[in-house]
């Protein structure tokens, strides 16, 4: 049990109470599994506790002031002079953010520890989010931050780890496995609502991970022959065509659907490594699928065509593509209707993240070097992505041009002396 106090919250709520527990059962020294070889250890995991989260600015429970600004009208000249208004709504009942955690876990061992692995299954629950909260506008305010909403994350961890090969003449191949998969979801909404909207740049639903994307559903571009059709919505064909969700026979913010979300379904790591009389070769393979990405990349197509851009198939009557809108000099990005729809992409992937080669010297060499050990690498750095819908561009950062995932040749050597 522990007691932790944050000055940045409301008199009466600075302090609350976070209690935790775990118990294990090690299970290989019951008699049961005491000679069964195979097994080589095992133990039952299972623990709960409660942590707290108290960040924010300081004195958001006191309100704050704004300055404004006068100018005094003096005959022929003015001067300046500066007043105050309540600038933000204080909250006195503002306290902790809580998580209770519970996570059921399983340490094993296999074959002589051939085979070692770690597997927990965890549920969180969160409540009192520290969160931005939108106001009636006849209050004079519009946000406030409150204690408002509840979120659930349930997952699966796996860790495993394998000596393939070990023989007699130095080879030696072992294995690492790294499996996650997280399902989050908005569980609670401030006064029972089942979405705000106010919320980021995509608002927040009940039923649904936070980071999502809620957007307009692109279904194509308008084609000739679609004269007709595309007129009942004011476009032609060229134009981007979104999916009249409700089927009333015009488009509006109604029809607007959660397109995907920002963290993946799962993901998945594994990295192996050789090693011969001091040669190790070693290469990781790194996954995630499941994921929506923004990607600035596809989002940047210059539909006026005044400025250099990513080469895209764009739609002409000769090419009538359903990727991307006819080319205007006469409009914009900003003025093309669903223009952000082009943006989202399957963020899903699977890359080689990193391959080392490196040799040791032997050790009769390095003690005529009067050396304790030496070594040389190699290591090239995302250099192959073998899966992805945006390649050439690197997925793993989220699809941003301004800080794209770098291809690294590093050369290099250990010392020690």
């Amino acid at each position: 049990m522990r007691a932790d106090g944050a000055s940045v919250l409301a008199d009466g709520n600075k302090w609350d109470y976070f209690p935790s527990a775990s118990v294990a059962w090690i299970i290989k020294e019951e008699s049961f599994l005491q000679n069964v070889n195979a097994i080589s250890d095992m133990k039952l995991r299972l623990s709960y506790g409660v942590s707290g989260n108290s960040a924010i600015d300081p004195y958001l429970t006191l309100g704050g002031l704004g300055r404004s600004y006068y100018a005094f009208d003096q005959g022929s000249t003015e001067t300046p002079a500066f007043g105050f208004y309540p600038g933000a709504l204080s909250n006195p009942l503002l306290g902790w953010e809580k998580t209770a955690t519970a996570n059921l876990g399983l340490d094993f061992g296999l074959f002589n520890n051939r085979v070692t692995g770690t597997l927990d299954i965890y549920q969180q629950n969160t409540k009192d989010l520290l969160m931005s909260r939108r106001l009636p506008t006849t209050t004079g305010y519009e946000r406030i931050i409150d204690n408002v909403g509840e979120t659930r994350n349930r997952g699966v961890e796996l860790q495993l780890g394998t000596v393939n090969i070990d023989q007699s003449n130095g080879f030696r191949w072992t294995s690492d496995f790294s499996f996650a998969s997280n399902k989050e979801e908005v569980t609670a909404l401030a006064d029972g609502a089942q979405r705000d909207l106010t919320f980021g740049e995509y608002g927040l639903f009940v039923g649904h991970p936070i980071r999502i994307f809620y957007d307009y559903e692109k279904i194509g571009i308008w084609q000739l022959g679609e004269e007709d059709e595309a007129g009942k919505f004011g476009q032609k064909p060229g134009d981007i065509r979104v999916k009249d969700q409700d089927n009333n026979g015009i488009i509006t913010d109604d029809d607007r659907v959660i397109l995907g979300k920002a963290n993946p379904d799962w993901t998945l790591g594994v990295t192996n490594r050789f090693g011969y009389k001091g040669v190790e070769l070693s290469f990781l393979v790194y996954a995630r699928m499941g994921q929506t990405i923004v990607s600035e990349a596809a989002g940047s197509y210059k539909i006026d065509g005044l400025e250099n851009g990513p080469v895209v198939d764009y739609w002409t009557p000769e090419n009538p593509t359903n990727a991307y809108p006819r080319p205007n000099a006469g409009t914009s990005r900003a003025s093309t209707r669903y223009y952000s729809t082009l943006q989202y992409v399957d963020g899903s992937f699977i890359k080689v993240r990193d391959i080392t080669l490196a040799y040791s010297f032997p050790q009769p060499m390095i003690e005529k070097l009067r050396l304790s050990s030496l070594r040389i690498y190699a290591t090239a750095k995302n250099y192959f992505i073998l899966k992805s819908e945006i390649d050439p561009y690197d997925p793993e950062r989220g699809g941003a041009l301004s800080f794209p995932m770098t291809k690294q040749m590093v050369f290099g050597i250990n010392v020690a002396f």
